[in-house]
């Protein structure tokens, strides 16, 4: 695994001078993201690629490289992995699909990859996969084009998927919302490198804080406990979208990559008791990342909520969602009280949730005084801030967000933030706030992470 993710060189069969097709794009990323061993692209037509001097088959490698992608077509697969084997290459890429996925005449030639790859001491990841990257080191062993419309930037955050796709979308979302990645891999059809091979790997780097995981079959789980422990020796949280756990979803997995679904108990039970938050969506798995990363260290006793909102609406549906989620609303001290009344006007008359009216409108430093007011007060440990229908320009939503990322940063408790607007979240998600569409989403979030922080700070072993 290691000269999978931390490799000196790097050979790409099928390379391509156009950065667009499948074998340009991983030669592209090595060369503009500043990995630093070795690159040798493999052409049978010789000369440059991409100004880089080529050779025409591995066998004519002046040394075994570390990784091998394989940029062919899938009846020229076996021929490349076996000359894989025969160069001493550590390991071997395959992109192609039409493996295992295709039924049994598809996995009887997966097999034989596998056996052909073993023979020669060769890790091969895939067949169907988009590849790996570590963007610490600029080893992008990939043709994702995400890559290219989001800057990699390294960062505390490891992303572990079966599905490239929703490895490269959950890669997304964190850049989007400048949270630096330093690790994506995905398996595919696991025909050999599976989940738990990267998982144990990323967890072996000390930089990594938190793991996002995808997936859709749990082969081992004696293995996927160990990396699980693992995690939970460090301390790492990871956040898990658990797919085809229904009968249909495991159906249309065995059509996507193989695999055979994770119904049943044991896995759920695995999950739970290592603490791993399991996301019902994309979205719910990438939207809670702040919270994990903040590493605010959780208050003692029950968890009490301050909320604050430009809408009495917002109020009341915070409100319902802490009864619906089982949380307590903080109840803030007579000098608390007293500043917000300050602050506010009278017939702003609830103090928590505590409604700043259209005032917001008028006086832009007052959302960050009262954040900060709220967040200090001993009786509160948490807060759900909301803020609906902030058009126009007389709202300065940056200095929004300014201001409330300074008052959690100061006061080191766990906060999450909702709208309804993407503009506006997105100004808060790049202050490092977590943020959602929905009050209940929110709070949701925050109980969530308040329990798996609890768990980890304890120190208990699973059961």
């Amino acid at each position: 695994m290691r000269s999978l993710l931390n490799p000196r060189s790097v050979a790409i069969v099928g390379a391509s001078d156009n950065i667009q097709k499948i074998g340009g794009r991983p030669l592209h990323y090595l060369l503009k993201h500043g990995f630093a061993g070795r690159v040798f692209p493999v052409n049978q037509r010789g000369g440059a690629v991409q100004g880089v001097a080529s050779y025409e088959s591995l066998d004519a490698l002046p040394e075994a490289p570390d990784s091998v992608i394989l940029s062919v077509p899938a009846d020229a697969a076996l021929e490349q992995v076996k000359a894989c084997s025969r160069v001493g290459a550590g390991n071997a890429i395959l992109f192609t699909s039409g493996f295992g996925e295709m039924g049994p005449d598809g996995l009887r030639q997966q097999h034989e990859l596998v056996a052909a790859a073993t023979a020669g001491g060769v890790r091969l990841l895939g067949p169907n996969t988009i590849g790996s990257a570590n963007f610490s080191s600029g080893a992008i062993l990939s043709f994702a084009s995400i890559y290219q419309d989001f800057a990699p930037q390294d960062g505390p955050v490891a992303i572990v998927s079966q599905s490239g796709a929703v490895g490269a979308s959950a890669y997304a979302m964190l850049r989007q919302n400048g949270i630096g990645v330093r690790y994506v891999c995905t398996t595919g059809n696991q025909a050999d490198v599976e989940v738990c091979d990267f998982l144990g790997a990323v967890l072996a780097d000390a930089a990594v804080r938190l793991v996002l995981l995808y997936l859709e079959e749990a082969r081992d789980l004696q293995k996927l406990e160990a990396t699980l422990a693992l995690a939970h020796t460090r301390g790492v949280p990871v956040l898990v979208l658990q797919a085809a756990s229904s009968e249909l979803g495991a159906r249309m997995a065995a059509c996507h990559t193989g695999a055979a679904g994770t119904r049943g108990p044991a896995l759920a039970r695995l999950l739970r008791d290592y603490g791993c938050r399991r996301a019902n969506s994309l979205a719910q798995l990438s939207a809670g990342v702040p919270l994990y990363l903040a590493d605010s260290p959780p208050a003692p006793g029950a968890m009490r909520v301050g909320v604050v909102s430009n809408s009495g609406a917002s109020c009341v549906l915070s409100a319902d969602a802490c009864e619906l989620l089982e949380l307590n609303l903080a109840e803030l001290s007579a000098p608390t009280v007293a500043k917000l009344d300050a602050l506010l006007p009278p017939f702003s008359r609830s103090r928590n949730p505590i409604d700043l009216t259209a005032m917001l409108l008028m006086e832009p430093g007052l959302l960050g005084s009262a954040v900060d007011t709220v967040l200090r007060d001993p009786g509160c440990n948490a807060l759900s801030l909301s803020l609906l229908a902030l058009a126009g320009a007389g709202y300065d939503v940056p200095r929004f967000a300014r201001d409330t990322a300074r008052a959690v940063r100061d006061c080191g408790k766990a906060a999450v933030f909702n709208s309804p607007d993407a503009r506006v979240r997105g100004a808060f998600a790049a202050e490092g706030i977590a943020v959602f569409a929905s009050e209940y989403e929110a709070l949701s979030a925050l109980k969530e992470h308040r329990i798996h922080r609890v768990g980890m700070d304890a120190g208990s072993s699973p059961a």
